[in-house]
């Protein structure tokens, strides 16, 4: 129950009250919530504070309101495991999710960074493969997602569909590229005009940038990034202990936090 007493504003124990009934399974996926006026009688509390726990709620993408009709647990979010599967098809598809891709640029880009080189150990005559696109699953868009890779790694590549491809098996099965590990850069933003666009979202959204180069040992063979909207889709990886009860993890995990 909550906790007249606590430094925590009640609006806030309220909220993670819901976030685990939502969790737990006791407020189901398209289950109807109680409205302000019963959280009201059943809590003991202001409107105010009902209304400010069912809308950070909303904010978080957990529930969705229904105009005329009332407040529903949102549908669950889409998982990305980072030290899992790799493709974002196949990841989609264990959820019982149908994934899809619609293609927004590919090519040969013709202007590579100074840090892209580097990374790839590449000379300024080189080329890059570069493609992006908006992935869905079961229609809704989830992720804007921008992939580079040497162009002599997939001398093939523009001869694929890109929409269908499933990139890291088309790299283990028809380039023999075996992904060792990863190094993932994560960091918060504000979705532009043109990210907001393409996720059918809205300017300003809190997303997660993801920014993953993948190595072949010591080689660098793939840089890709993806804008993700929190709302929609969450990731997260797993860590296990080694022998000597220390973190065995197969990525570098960097987190930018930018302090004002």
């Amino acid at each position: 129950m909550l906790d007249d007493k606590s430094v925590i504003p009640l609006y806030y124990q309220l909220k993670e009250i819901f976030k685990e009934k939502i969790k737990d399974g006791s407020w189901k996926e398209g289950e109807k919530i109680p409205s302000e006026r019963e959280l009201m009688e059943q809590y003991n509390i202001s409107r105010a504070t009902a209304r400010k726990a069912l809308n950070d709620l909303l904010f978080e993408g957990l529930i969705e309101k229904k105009q005329g009709v009332g407040t529903f647990v949102a549908k669950r979010k889409v998982l990305q495991d980072l030290t899992g599967e790799l493709a974002y098809a196949h990841q989609v598809t264990a959820q019982g999710l149908v994934p899809s891709m619609k293609v927004i640029f590919s090519g040969t880009d013709q202007y590579i960074s100074k840090r892209i080189l580097n990374t790839f150990q590449l000379n300024n005559s080189d080329q890059i493969f570069k493609y992006s696109g908006v992935l869905f699953a079961d229609r809704q868009p989830l992720i804007l997602a921008t992939t580079c890779i040497p162009f002599d790694l997939v001398p093939n590549i523009t001869e694929k569909n890109l929409e269908k491809l499933v990139l890291f098996d088309y790299l283990k099965n028809e380039c023999n590229i075996q992904i060792t590990h990863s190094v993932i850069d994560i960091e918060p933003i504000t979705l532009n005009e043109f990210e907001a666009n393409q996720l059918q979202s809205e300017v300003g959204k809190p997303a997660l940038s993801v920014e993953r180069i993948l190595y072949d040992d010591s080689k660098a063979v793939v840089m890709s990034k993806h804008i993700m909207l929190g709302e929609r889709c969450k990731y997260f990886f797993t860590i296990k202990q080694n022998n000597n009860n220390e973190p065995d993890l197969n990525i570098d995990l960097k987190v930018n936090i930018g302090l004002s």
